[in-house]
């Protein structure tokens, strides 16, 4: 017996064929000092797969771990370790590196600060170089980076969230350095940077800890007291789209994306862990272009 298909099986055959891929979402909340590294990592990532739009929003870690647990959402970012409770269960992953470097003009004689004297500098207790052993001069602040989440880091962990007692705050690491490097009794806090006549302090965690530099290296590891890890926490292994963007933020462009925002990338073995914790075969992607 001939069967005739119905002319409704032909349409639907020809719409899948010539119908546009299905435009797919991931959905990453969190943290608001790392929207910017969101819509970043959406800009770049869309020109690899332009079906898929990276949705990020804000509010805080603790608003994002319900929505996490419920599948209402596909990352949950962090600037730092979180101990919000709804995700103790969760997988994390770090995917950069957040330092802040304390910066001085290179004629200054102290090469070295504790947090508690950086502190004390911001919340104006310490006026002149004189009373930290420097020369008898009126410290001038600065702080570099204001459109990124280092200004909110160093008021949270330095400042320990009290208000600073007033800086002039400038948008790169560059303009603020220099800045510094014509003023030779100021001061100011940014990302990692260099400039003519400007050093980099040594910081110590407390008085009588070692003074750490703040080498990309030691930033990169921890080592030094200013630093911390920007986390992703996921509610399962990822797969499909997800899992696709999550290979692609260990890769070199990804991490690129990571650095554009004033954040330090992993280093390499950092990269490979991620990806096998978050159950990814493939780690060759840790080095993919």
């Amino acid at each position: 017996m001939k069967t005739i298909l119905h002319p409704v099986f032909w349409i639907s055959v020809l719409f899948s064929l010539t119908a546009p891929s299905q435009q797919r979402s991931i959905h990453i909340q969190g943290s608001d000092t790392l929207i910017l590294l969101g819509q970043k990592l959406n800009q770049l990532y869309q020109r690899k797969q332009p079906d898929v739009t990276v949705r990020v929003h804000g509010g805080g870690v603790q608003a994002a771990a319900p929505l996490l647990l419920r599948g209402e959402i596909d990352i949950a970012q962090s600037a730092g370790d979180s101990d919000t409770e709804g995700l103790k269960e969760a997988t994390a992953i770090p995917v950069g590196v957040e330092g802040i470097v304390i910066y001085v003009n290179a004629a200054n004689p102290l090469n070295d600060l504790t947090i508690a004297q950086v502190r004390a500098i911001y919340l104006g207790e310490v006026l002149n170089w004189k009373q930290l052993g420097g020369p008898d001069q009126r410290i001038l602040l600065y702080g570099g980076e204001s459109s990124s989440g280092i200004a909110p880091y160093f008021q949270e962990f330095v400042l320990r969230g009290a208000e600073a007692f007033g800086y002039v705050g400038k948008s790169s690491t560059k303009e603020m350095l220099d800045l510094i490097s014509e003023h030779p009794y100021s001061i100011g806090f940014a990302g990692v940077g260099a400039a003519p006549s400007v050093k980099a302090l040594r910081i110590r965690a407390t008085p009588g800890s070692p003074a750490v530099e703040p080498t990309i290296a030691r930033i990169r590891s921890l080592q030094y007291p200013i630093s911390r890890h920007v986390n992703w926490y996921l509610s399962h292994k990822p797969q499909g789209a997800v899992r696709a963007f999550c290979e692609w933020m260990f890769s070199s462009q990804g991490q690129l994306v990571v650095e554009s925002v004033g954040l330090q990338p992993l280093a390499q073995e950092e990269r490979v862990a991620a990806l096998r914790k978050l159950g990814v075969a493939n780690n060759q992607t840790a080095s993919a272009e």
